[in-house]
Protein backbone atom coordinates (compact mmCIF):
# COMPACT_ATOMS: atom_id res chain seq x y z
CA UNK A 1 0.00 0.00 0.00
CA UNK A 2 1.40 3.37 -0.99
CA UNK A 3 0.49 6.63 0.69
CA UNK A 4 0.72 9.64 -1.65
CA UNK A 5 2.25 12.65 0.12
CA UNK A 6 2.51 15.13 -2.76
CA UNK A 7 -0.23 17.31 -1.24
CA UNK A 8 2.10 18.06 1.71
CA UNK A 9 4.35 20.01 -0.68
CA UNK A 10 1.58 22.55 -1.26
CA UNK A 11 0.37 25.26 1.14
CA UNK A 12 -3.03 23.73 1.91
CA UNK A 13 -2.14 20.64 3.99
CA UNK A 14 0.00 20.65 7.13
CA UNK A 15 -0.10 16.93 7.93
CA UNK A 16 -1.58 13.63 6.83
CA UNK A 17 -3.03 11.39 9.52
CA UNK A 18 -2.65 7.64 8.99
CA UNK A 19 -4.85 5.13 10.79
CA UNK A 20 -4.64 2.00 8.69
CA UNK A 21 -4.64 -1.78 9.13
CA UNK A 22 -1.88 -3.37 7.06
CA UNK A 23 -1.94 -7.06 6.15
CA UNK A 24 1.45 -8.34 5.08
CA UNK A 25 2.39 -11.31 2.90
CA UNK A 26 4.96 -14.02 3.53
CA UNK A 27 6.38 -15.07 6.88
CA UNK A 28 5.56 -11.79 8.59
CA UNK A 29 1.98 -12.09 7.41
CA UNK A 30 1.77 -15.55 8.98
CA UNK A 31 3.12 -14.19 12.27
CA UNK A 32 0.53 -11.37 12.24
CA UNK A 33 -2.61 -13.11 10.90
CA UNK A 34 -4.89 -10.20 11.88
CA UNK A 35 -2.51 -7.65 10.38
CA UNK A 36 -1.05 -4.65 12.19
CA UNK A 37 -2.43 -1.19 12.82
CA UNK A 38 -0.42 1.83 11.74
CA UNK A 39 -1.20 5.10 13.48
CA UNK A 40 1.01 8.00 12.39
CA UNK A 41 1.28 11.59 11.32
CA UNK A 42 3.16 12.54 8.17
CA UNK A 43 4.39 16.11 7.94
CA UNK A 44 6.45 18.10 5.46
CA UNK A 45 10.16 18.74 6.08
CA UNK A 46 12.80 20.27 3.85
CA UNK A 47 13.09 18.13 0.68
CA UNK A 48 10.80 15.41 2.03
CA UNK A 49 8.43 14.22 4.76
CA UNK A 50 8.67 12.91 8.31
CA UNK A 51 6.47 10.10 9.63
CA UNK A 52 5.94 9.69 13.37
CA UNK A 53 3.66 7.27 15.20
CA UNK A 54 3.52 3.55 15.91
CA UNK A 55 2.77 0.11 14.50
CA UNK A 56 1.02 -2.40 16.73
CA UNK A 57 -0.45 -5.85 16.46
CA UNK A 58 -0.64 -9.31 17.99
CA UNK A 59 2.01 -11.73 16.85
CA UNK A 60 1.61 -15.52 16.82
CA UNK A 61 4.89 -16.92 18.17
CA UNK A 62 6.38 -20.28 19.07
CA UNK A 63 8.23 -20.54 22.38
CA UNK A 64 11.84 -21.66 21.93
CA UNK A 65 11.77 -23.52 25.27
CA UNK A 66 8.50 -25.48 25.19
CA UNK A 67 7.58 -25.19 21.49
CA UNK A 68 4.01 -24.09 22.35
CA UNK A 69 2.19 -21.36 20.42
CA UNK A 70 1.57 -18.08 22.23
CA UNK A 71 0.56 -14.53 21.42
CA UNK A 72 2.82 -11.51 21.86
CA UNK A 73 1.56 -7.94 21.64
CA UNK A 74 3.92 -5.77 19.63
CA UNK A 75 4.15 -1.99 19.53
CA UNK A 76 6.94 -0.42 17.50
CA UNK A 77 7.61 3.32 17.25
CA UNK A 78 7.75 4.87 13.79
CA UNK A 79 10.15 7.78 13.42
CA UNK A 80 11.17 7.87 9.79
CA UNK A 81 12.35 10.65 7.49
CA UNK A 82 11.89 10.36 3.73
CA UNK A 83 13.81 12.59 1.33
CA UNK A 84 13.61 13.24 -2.38
CA UNK A 85 17.38 13.81 -2.31
CA UNK A 86 18.07 10.10 -1.59
CA UNK A 87 18.10 7.78 -4.59
CA UNK A 88 16.46 4.35 -4.10
CA UNK A 89 19.77 2.59 -4.86
CA UNK A 90 21.43 4.56 -2.01
CA UNK A 91 18.77 3.63 0.57
CA UNK A 92 20.95 1.04 2.34
CA UNK A 93 23.72 3.59 2.91
CA UNK A 94 21.56 6.50 4.06
CA UNK A 95 19.98 7.35 7.41
CA UNK A 96 17.03 8.80 5.51
CA UNK A 97 14.69 6.72 3.35
CA UNK A 98 14.12 7.66 -0.28
CA UNK A 99 10.87 9.41 -1.17
CA UNK A 100 10.06 7.96 -4.59
CA UNK A 101 7.27 9.57 -6.63
CA UNK A 102 6.23 11.47 -3.49
CA UNK A 103 4.68 8.38 -1.93
CA UNK A 104 5.53 6.14 1.03
CA UNK A 105 5.45 2.35 0.65
CA UNK A 106 3.70 1.53 3.92
CA UNK A 107 4.01 -2.25 3.50
CA UNK A 108 7.78 -2.06 3.09
CA UNK A 109 8.20 0.28 6.07
CA UNK A 110 6.04 -1.89 8.36
CA UNK A 111 7.85 -5.04 7.22
CA UNK A 112 11.25 -3.53 8.10
CA UNK A 113 10.07 -2.31 11.51
CA UNK A 114 8.56 -5.67 12.47
CA UNK A 115 11.61 -7.63 11.32
CA UNK A 116 13.89 -5.49 13.47
CA UNK A 117 11.54 -5.89 16.47
CA UNK A 118 11.44 -9.70 16.20
CA UNK A 119 13.05 -11.26 19.29
CA UNK A 120 16.00 -13.60 18.76
CA UNK A 121 14.44 -16.25 21.02
CA UNK A 122 10.80 -15.72 21.94
CA UNK A 123 9.63 -17.33 25.17
CA UNK A 124 6.02 -17.69 26.29
CA UNK A 125 6.92 -16.80 29.89
CA UNK A 126 10.21 -16.13 31.65
CA UNK A 127 9.29 -18.96 34.04
CA UNK A 128 8.84 -21.45 31.16
CA UNK A 129 10.42 -24.78 32.15
CA UNK A 130 10.77 -26.03 28.58
CA UNK A 131 10.85 -29.59 27.30
CA UNK A 132 12.54 -32.47 29.11
CA UNK A 133 15.60 -33.49 27.05
CA UNK A 134 15.09 -37.13 28.06
CA UNK A 135 11.37 -37.88 27.58
CA UNK A 136 10.29 -34.82 25.58
CA UNK A 137 7.36 -33.86 27.81
CA UNK A 138 6.43 -30.23 28.33
CA UNK A 139 7.50 -29.50 31.90
CA UNK A 140 4.96 -26.67 32.15
CA UNK A 141 2.09 -29.13 31.65
CA UNK A 142 3.33 -32.14 33.57
CA UNK A 143 6.38 -32.86 35.63
CA UNK A 144 8.52 -35.76 34.62
CA UNK A 145 10.51 -38.13 36.82
CA UNK A 146 13.42 -38.53 34.45
CA UNK A 147 16.59 -39.20 36.42
CA UNK A 148 19.05 -39.55 33.56
CA UNK A 149 21.66 -36.87 33.89
CA UNK A 150 22.91 -35.56 30.57
CA UNK A 151 26.38 -34.10 30.68
CA UNK A 152 27.31 -31.39 28.23
CA UNK A 153 30.14 -32.77 26.08
CA UNK A 154 32.21 -29.69 26.79
CA UNK A 155 32.10 -30.49 30.51
CA UNK A 156 32.43 -34.30 30.28
CA UNK A 157 36.03 -34.31 31.53
CA UNK A 158 35.10 -32.24 34.58
CA UNK A 159 32.12 -34.54 35.27
CA UNK A 160 34.40 -37.62 35.21
CA UNK A 161 36.84 -35.91 37.57
CA UNK A 162 34.05 -35.06 40.03
CA UNK A 163 32.67 -38.61 39.82
CA UNK A 164 36.14 -40.09 40.51
CA UNK A 165 36.51 -37.75 43.47
CA UNK A 166 33.14 -38.91 44.89
CA UNK A 167 34.08 -42.58 44.49
CA UNK A 168 37.39 -42.16 46.38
Amino acid sequence: MKIPVDRLFGADVEAIEVNQVVRLAGDVGLRYPEGVKVVATISHISHGVYMEGYVEGDEAETCVRCLEQFGRHTRVAVEEAFSEDVAPEDAMFSEVSPLVDRSIDLDDLVLQLLEVDEPMAAVCDERCKGICPVCGSNRNVSGCDCKEFIVDERLAGLARLLQERENN
